[in-house]
């Protein structure tokens, strides 16, 4: 009892840097929880960039088309770092990129490839991608007898009445569910922070020479007093778990669906890997300026490549694979996959299955590096 009360006191003494990944996750959490709204069923306009290298009436009058419904945005020769920026910073929704042949395709009675980026919740894309489709197939329709200017009016005529366009109840569902997902997102940095924090705290003052020197004479052995140092922090990771959830599920009450349970469980995974990497790394390492680097870098670095501040489909291929090599990643990646499903089924249950045993591959690597590596041999028996 004396040591759970010493362990206690050493977290006590260092709340204010344990408290900081947890006030930061919090003001993220609530503030995007603020911004939730699903219950607006009338669909918002999306922004559009249209990227072509030449001018064409066809490219005008499908310009204009668009513009009655959404808002197109004017950029001049874009490079794609801009456009990168302007996506992620959502001053753009969608790009459509128009090929050098896009009018001679047209001219020819061909429909023309045309390549689309769009950010991750873009959900304008389908009915974009639609509005696109209809107008230059209306125009090739009235392009087969007509002359091209006279095809466009009859297209500008045919396409002018339209209707208000309603989103149905499974919108709002998916919705919900994604904007759930990405709030649970946002523990993974407050979770692996304050979890590690904690580690580091105390193993660092156990650690210490004189301490560690005094504790061989101790009448606990050095293999229950570990086991007792581990089982108190594996307290203090439940609670710091069960009070981010608690959080997250009450700021997130009116999107609760079925995929909450599955969001739970996902994060109850993923503090298996924290908490082996935080107790090996704490256990090995006997610098606070190197436990510092390692949550300033490492951790806050997993969150950034793994999806959890970017979202992964506006980064580089080759940063993936980069964050394929953190457990943050395979976290976001089960939260996304939760997201995306409406339905529960065998499809859904394998790739979860998968991604949660990568997770837990994860804290077993730690776990057997923290055994060979430590030098204290009990361990072993």
């Amino acid at each position: 009892m004396m040591l759970y009360k010493t362990i206690w006191q050493l977290l006590k003494t260092n709340k204010t840097n344990l408290m900081i990944g947890v006030i930061v996750t919090l003001v993220i959490t609530f503030f995007y929880a603020q911004s939730i709204d699903v219950g607006d069923t009338q669909l918002q306009e999306a922004k559009i960039l249209i990227l072509s290298e030449h001018e064409a009436p066809i490219i005008d009058g499908m310009t204009d088309y668009l513009a009655e419904t959404q808002t197109v945005v004017q950029m001049d020769s874009p490079t794609q770092k801009e456009i990168d920026d302007a996506l992620y910073f959502q001053q753009v929704g969608i790009v459509l990129y128009l090929p050098d042949d896009f009018s001679d395709t047209i001219l020819s009675g061909k429909m023309p490839n045309i390549d689309i980026q769009a950010r991750p919740d873009a959900f304008s894309k389908t009915l974009v991608t639609q509005q696109v489709t209809t107008y230059l197939q209306t125009y090739l329709a009235y392009a087969q007898t007509l002359a091209p200017e006279e095809a466009m009016v009859q297209t500008r005529e045919t396409l002018s009445i339209q209707g208000d366009l309603v989103l149905s109840e499974e919108y709002s569902q998916r919705m919900g569910r994604l904007f759930s997902g990405m709030t649970f997102n946002l523990l993974a940095y407050g979770l692996f922070m304050s979890i590690f924090s904690g580690f580091g705290v105390v193993n660092l003052a156990f650690n210490r020479k004189m301490i560690s020197q005094r504790n061989q004479v101790a009448p606990l052995s050095k293999r229950k007093f570990n086991r007792q140092i581990t089982l108190a922090l594996v307290g203090y990771s439940i609670l710091l778990t069960i009070g981010f959830c608690g959080l997250v599920l009450l700021l997130t009450r009116h999107l609760w669906s079925n995929a909450i349970g599955w969001h739970v469980l996902n994060v109850l995974v993923f503090i298996l890997p924290v908490i082996a990497f935080s107790s090996c790394m704490t256990s090995l390492i006997k610098s606070s300026e190197a436990i510092g680097g390692i949550s300033t870098i490492f951790i806050m670095g997993s969150c950034f490549i793994g999806g959890v501040f970017v979202p992964s489909n506006l980064l580089p291929a080759i940063v993936n694979h980069i964050a394929a090599f953190t457990p943050t990643y395979w976290f976001i990646q089960n939260n996304q996959l939760i997201s995306q499903s409406l339905t529960i089924n065998s499809a859904f249950l394998e790739t979860f299955i998968a991604q949660s045993g990568i997770l837990l591959a994860f804290a077993a690597v730690f776990l057997i590096v923290q055994l060979v590596m430590s030098k204290d041999k009990s361990y072993l028996r």
